[in-house]
């Protein structure tokens, strides 16, 4: 009997919770109970308060609970391997509806909006990840790839992808970029290496190589011009405005 009442009350408080977030809006609902919901996706019963309590202890947003790893997030007492990965595709859903709100006609009348593009995709990336973008005659973007780092950490594209990605978009015009999370934007002798290759690809393509971007904390740094098209300000940089 016990487990019958435990079972209505669960039941009954996620009940609540939708309801919360439906009539409220959950920007109007505290981090607990935002999590919470969330669990309720991964978790099809039992209580996931506590849960939700353990996940903020150790990462303090559902951003990061989120972009957490699956071994990482394997460590918290009630998730094991298969909700861990459950939890981490949420990431890549999210991402799927941000693309798909963008939509394949999407315009960009000048490098700006593309750098709008490259930013929204990579700029608060906790691991290296990678974006291709193909512009049509039109400069519409018709095609978006993102690509994820692998085990060590950096990202990068071989050149039978990159092809691959070409002959499949037929692009007029292609930009590639990449983030350097918690670092600077300054590319690496990899970086450069990896920008030339895609520079004589696109050539030998006949596709218009619009620009390698790099998005670091500084700000977003073009490979072709060699400097920061787009400056961030950091915290001593706010320091030094609001002192004077």
């Amino acid at each position: 009997m016990r487990g019958d009442n435990e079972k209505t009350m669960h039941e009954g408080h996620r009940q609540r919770l939708t309801d919360l977030a439906i009539n409220a809006g959950v920007d109007n609902m505290s981090d607990v109970q935002v999590v919470e919901l969330f669990l309720t996706y991964i978790f099809p019963r039992g209580d996931v308060n506590p849960l939700a309590h353990r996940l903020l202890e150790e990462y303090e947003s559902l951003a990061n609970i989120v972009d957490a790893s699956v071994s990482d997030l394997a460590r918290i007492k009630g998730i094991n391997e298969r909700s861990a990965k459950k939890i981490i595709l949420f990431g890549d859903l999210f991402f799927h509806y941000t693309s798909s709100k963008m939509g394949k006609k999407t315009k960009v009348f000048c490098k700006a909006d593309i750098i709008d593009i490259v930013e929204d995709n990579l700029r608060f990336r906790n691991t290296e990840n990678m974006i291709l973008l193909a512009i049509s005659a039109g400069n519409i973007v018709t095609h978006k790839r993102r690509i994820k780092s692998d085990s060590s950490g950096q990202v990068s594209i071989s050149v039978l992808e990159l092809t691959n990605f070409l002959s499949t978009s037929k692009p007029a015009s292609f930009v590639v970029a990449h983030c350097h999370p918690y670092g600077r934007s300054m590319p690496s002798g990899n970086d450069v290496e990896a920008f030339e290759m895609v520079k004589n690809l696109c050539e030998t393509c006949g596709v218009n190589f619009i620009d390698s971007y790099i998005v670091g904390e500084d700000g977003v740094y073009s490979q072709q011009d060699e400097r920061l098209v787009r400056s961030y300000c950091d915290v001593e940089q706010l320091k030094t405005l609001f002192s004077k």
